[in-house]
């Protein structure tokens, strides 16, 4: 029960004998202004809780020293405990009589080990082997069984508040101190970036040269299928000296091919194949394998909108920039002039545009498709390999005789797939975006199965650039009269239609990549050069509205690969040369084995052996696979530095032979390749995301629950 007091019935005289029991001692502090001898108790009393901070102690505290007798409680009217300021001013002015109470107070044991300099378990140790088991014991406890350095919980208290100040003062000094020198190491990482990026920009190639006033550029820019580069080929065909420069193996080997045919001689150069043909002054090559020191009279520089492209776009710059040909010839969409235009006015080089039409009509189809009534000569679009080969087998499985073309299907199988389609033995073509950079594939209709796309980042929709590049291969001039550009649904068909005559943006900036000169001016491993070139974005000044720098992130990926004893014992350049070769996630580990062997002097590896035949999709990719690998072998064969180490390149050029004929004649005999549920087998849908079927996803759910 609470025990509460009237306040209202409370005389003042009530106060009377209490008051008697004081003297005239006051409380620190206190006056008092009336005769009330309420007032005067008050002003001669220290309340419970004013009496426990005083004495800065708590209640268990003070009800320890009352059972003690060392204090001597007082009740007034209103059933308050105070206690005598006479008592408590004694108390308060006598060390040893606070002390007696102090002796009651719980003390912490991480302050007393802080104060002896050693850890609390070591503390506890010693309080249990002295008979206190209690982790919060009383001062008056511990103080007999330790060797202080304070003989009262006052002078613990200071020293404990002492020390924390210090430790705190310290920890502030160190932390002025680590500021301090963070704020230096950065104004010297500043400084060092400043003096490495003006060294860079010192370094960074002349566009403009004298020699420039004899070059000039001529520039064709069109949609696809207007002449472009048939008219660019032709020039060097009657230059007779010179390089055509495509983007893909495919294309080189197309021009190769036609040159040859027509009775041009013309060698055909690679990143793994070379092949000279007598008396040629002509060389058909993939863009990155141009040599600038001899460009003969005229370099034809194809796909130039690839200036933007984050990854290989440095070919095409070093191209146009360092080729020394009096004459050049550029082929490129509409949106990429600006950007040409811009380059050639900071190197100094003249520049002609010929514009070119579309030499046969093309549209967008009235009405949508369906798959059942594909109409002859089409190509249907998909964006994935897997996609791909499900479409090949539905539509064989509706009567059709199907082509495929995608990006990790070897070039010649693509090749020979291509020239099927073209040949009429098959009447609809299924393939990604392959198509869409120049190769020779006439036909009447592109249908776009999907308008998404997954980019490597995100799923997204095609750009009208994309759409257009794409769907301008329908209806090649002298093969059909006009070309009809589709979809599959009414819903894809009006994006595809808006898309389709839409302006692409223009492209803006060309792409740039370190030199082996670049790179020696930088500190550390390789991969830390590459990255630091990157970041440094050493581009001068009247180039930073046309120049980006390039997506390295592949060569730094392989460039982690090597230790810094083996790019110094390769040396910088053989090093940078060996983290250029095409690799992708599946196929480094290969390429790590072929450098150990390079950097330990033995021969490479041979790739993996695929299945020895192709039933299913696995065995396909398998084989891709082992393909992807012979080609990283043939690369690394074909550089002086580390042929030594490929003496079987003859075999694994057999062996990729044999495999990409094995892969086109599965491909060939309708190879059973829909992707099936991971479980039961089950065909999955045309566009199903996932491993499993839906019927095997819910008995996972129901046996979850």
């Amino acid at each position: 029960m609470e025990f509460t007091v009237n306040l209202t019935h409370i005389t003042d005289d009530a106060w009377q004998p209490l008051r008697s029991q004081l003297d005239d001692t006051l409380r620190k502090g206190a006056k008092v202004r009336s005769n009330s001898l309420r007032e005067q108790v008050i002003a001669r009393t220290y309340t419970l809780n004013g009496t426990l901070s005083l004495f800065q102690i708590r209640k268990p505290t003070m009800e320890a020293a009352l059972a003690q007798g060392l204090l001597t409680p007082l009740t007034d009217p209103e059933g308050q405990t105070r206690f005598a300021a006479s008592e408590i001013n004694h108390i308060l002015q006598n060390p040893a009589a606070l002390e007696r109470i102090h002796e009651h107070e719980r003390v912490f044991l991480d302050d007393i080990a802080n104060l002896m300099e050693i850890n609390v378990k070591d503390l506890r140790r010693r309080l249990i082997k002295a008979g206190i088991e209690n982790p919060r014991p009383t001062w008056g406890e511990v103080k007999p069984v330790l060797d202080l350095p304070v003989k009262t919980l006052a002078e613990l208290r200071e020293a404990v508040i002492q020390r924390k100040a210090a430790k705190r003062d310290a920890i502030r000094a160190s932390q002025r101190d680590r500021r301090e020198r963070e704020r230096e190491e950065q104004r010297a990482a500043l400084e060092q970036k400043r003096l490495l990026r003006q060294k860079l920009l010192d370094a960074f190639p002349a566009w403009r040269h004298e020699n420039r006033s004899e070059q000039l550029i001529t520039l064709h820019v069109g949609p696809p299928n207007s002449g472009k580069t048939h008219d660019a080929i032709r020039v060097l065909e009657e230059a007779g000296s010179g390089w055509y420069l495509a983007p893909l193996r495919l294309l080189a080997y197309e021009v190769f091919d036609r040159l040859n045919q027509r009775g041009t001689p013309c060698n055909l150069l690679t990143g793994e194949e070379y092949i000279p043909i007598p008396g040629a002054t002509i060389t058909a090559a993939t863009i990155e394998m141009f040599n600038s020191q001899h460009s003969g009279e005229v370099v034809v520089i194809d796909e130039a909108q690839m200036l933007a492209d984050s990854d290989r776009g440095w070919a095409w710059t070093r191209a146009l920039m360092d080729a020394n040909a009096p004459d050049i010839h550029v082929i490129a969409p509409t949106y990429a002039q600006t950007l040409i235009l811009n380059l050639a006015d900071a190197a100094g080089i003249d520049i002609e545009i010929v514009e070119h039409q579309r030499l046969s009509p093309i549209r967008v189809a009235d009405t949508p498709w369906s798959l059942e009534d594909l109409p002859p000569k089409t190509i249907l679009i998909a964006f994935s390999r897997a996609t791909v080969l499900d479409l090949k087998m539905t539509l064989e499985d509706l009567g059709r005789d199907v082509s495929i073309i995608y990006g990790s299907l070897p070039p010649e199988v693509r090749r020979k797939q291509a020239d099927r389609f073209a040949n009429g033995e098959t009447d609809v073509c299924v393939a990604t975006d392959a198509v869409g950079m120049g190769l020779n594939l006439p036909a009447d209709h592109v249908c776009f199965y999907e308008l998404e796309k997954f980019d490597g980042r995100t799923v997204r929709l095609l750009t009208a650039a994309e759409v257009q590049q794409i769907g301008g291969r329908a209806g090649r001039f002298g093969f059909a009269e006009t070309g009809i550009v589709g979809a599959l649904s009414r819903r894809d068909l009006r994006l595809l239609r808006r898309l389709f005559y839409d302006t692409p943006p223009e492209l803006t900036h060309a792409r740039i990549a370190p030199t082996v000169d670049d790179l020696a001016l930088l500190p550390g491993p390789l991969h830390e050069r590459l990255i630091q070139w990157s970041e440094l974005q050493s581009i001068p000044e009247s180039l930073r509205d046309k120049v980006r720098i390039a997506d390295l992130s592949e060569r730094i990926e392989l460039a982690k690969m090597l230790s810094d004893k083996e790019v110094e014992y390769l040396g910088l350049e053989t090093a940078l040369r060996l983290v250029n070769a095409p690799t992708n996630r599946v196929s480094r580990a290969y390429w790590r084995d072929c450098a150990t062997s390079i950097i330990t002097a033995f021969r490479m590896p041979l790739p993996d052996f695929p299945p020895t035949e192709i039933n299913d999709s696995s065995d396909l990719e398998a084989t891709e696979e082992a393909i992807a690998k012979a080609d990283i072998y043939l690369w690394l064969s074909r550089r002086e530095e580390f042929a030594q180490y490929a003496p079987e390149h003859v075999t694994v050029r057999a062996l990729r032979n044999q495999w990409s004929i094995r892969i086109d004649d599965a491909l060939v005999n309708k190879l059973k390749v829909r992707r099936q549920c991971k479980q039961c087998g089950r065909p999955l849908p045309l566009q199903y995301r996932y491993r499993i079927c839906d019927y095997c996803y819910n008995a996972q759910a129901d046996g979850s629950e």
